[in-house]
């Protein structure tokens, strides 16, 4: 080898070197475990999914996901527990408190971070996720892939007997566990209309498979600001009802001799299904009135006389989005006047 090869040699040997101490430099320098998209340092890995996916916490303790060592969610959580179908219950200090929401692997946020808490329950073989909100003391029901339940927040959530009793004000739900999962197994409402209390109950298994708790609250609202109206001819009672009002009769409209109405109790309600109208469920609400009237007769003379009436008013829709109230009225159009008593009827 002459001298000029050797130099060459050598040169060669010194870049090798060189770029070996760079390559090395560089290995020591970079923290263990980090991040390769630039994120905090995965510091200790808490738990693992089936998927490969990590839950992991940096060194100021905050909780991230990560895949084969990928940071797929910043580490910005006080706390990150898995919850299957790819989605996490997270929690962060928003406020001064920690508040507890969900967010799926990519660290977007699926169910808000409002709730004090959110445990996993079960019924049968049902997974239901518990969210509780501090603030108004109320429930949120979840499923597995965390869609809300039952279409209403509740006072009351209890999983003890093999049952899911659901309460809040009015109304009390109670479900159980079937081969197809939940079943609406009863309902209960309490309602006042005029200052009158009624209670209505369904226990109707294939009545309730039609219905949603928010339903049910719909109809009954709805029933109640029907019957309000139709006492008081006060169309204000029917502001909150998205219905033509021309279809909704008021009781006794054209017996013009009535002075005056008066509701005095509400013996019955009842929810019945009754078929449905280009495949759209129909429902009705009836209502008995117990009902006194003041009236002149002939000799102008003032009169007062006691009734039971029923009503009813009907609905149209197959779900809380899309039910509405149609048309309500009284199945007697004309007091029924003692024989001996003579009052001019007027169309």
């Amino acid at each position: 080898m002459n001298k000029r090869t050797r130099l060459i040699v050598s040169l060669l040997f010194a870049v090798v070197i060189i770029l070996a101490a760079a390559i090395t430099r560089f290995y020591v320098n970079v923290p263990k475990n980090s991040a390769v998209n630039g994120g905090e340092g995965i510091e200790k890995i808490l738990a693992s999914d089936d998927s490969g996916y990590t839950v992991f916490s940096d060194s100021a303790g905050l909780c991230g996901i990560a895949e084969a060592g990928r940071i797929t969610a910043a580490p910005e959580w006080i706390s990150l527990r898995f919850a299957g179908n790819d989605l996490c219950i997270a929690s962060k200090k928003i406020g001064g408190s920690e508040k507890f929401g969900c967010i799926d692997f990519e660290g977007n946020v699926v169910v808000p971070l409002i709730y004090c808490s959110i445990e996993k329950k079960r019924v049968g073989a049902t997974e239901l996720y518990l969210a509780c909100s501090e603030e108004d003391e109320s429930y949120v029901l979840y499923d597995e892939r965390f869609v809300p339940q039952f279409g209403v927040p509740w006072k009351v959530c209890d999983f003890s007997g093999g049952d899911l009793l659901l309460e809040k004000d009015g109304i009390s739900c109670v479900y159980t566990y079937g081969n197809e999962g939940l079943l609406f197994k009863s309902a209960a409402v309490s309602g006042n209309i005029l200052n009158r209390t009624y209670e209505l109950n369904i226990y109707s298994r294939v009545l309730l498979s039609k219905l949603t708790p928010a339903m049910i609250e719909k109809m009954t609202g709805c029933t109640e600001s029907y019957i309000e109206y139709a006492f008081t001819d006060d169309k204000n009672y029917m502001k909150n009802v998205d219905a033509d009002i021309c279809r909704f009769d008021t009781l006794f409209p054209y017996s013009y001799e009535i002075t005056a109405r008066r509701l005095m109790g509400v013996p019955e309600v009842h929810i019945y299904n009754v078929g449905s109208e280009d495949s759209v469920p129909l429902y009705e609400v009836s209502v008995s009135a117990d009902t006194e009237i003041f009236y002149k007769n002939e000799s102008d003379v003032s009169e007062s006389m006691r009734d039971v009436i029923k009503a009813s008013v009907r609905f149209k829709g197959g779900s809380e989005h899309n039910l509405e109230a149609v048309s309500g009225a009284f199945e007697i159009q004309y007091p029924e006047y003692p024989q001996d008593i003579a009052v001019n009827e007027t169309d």
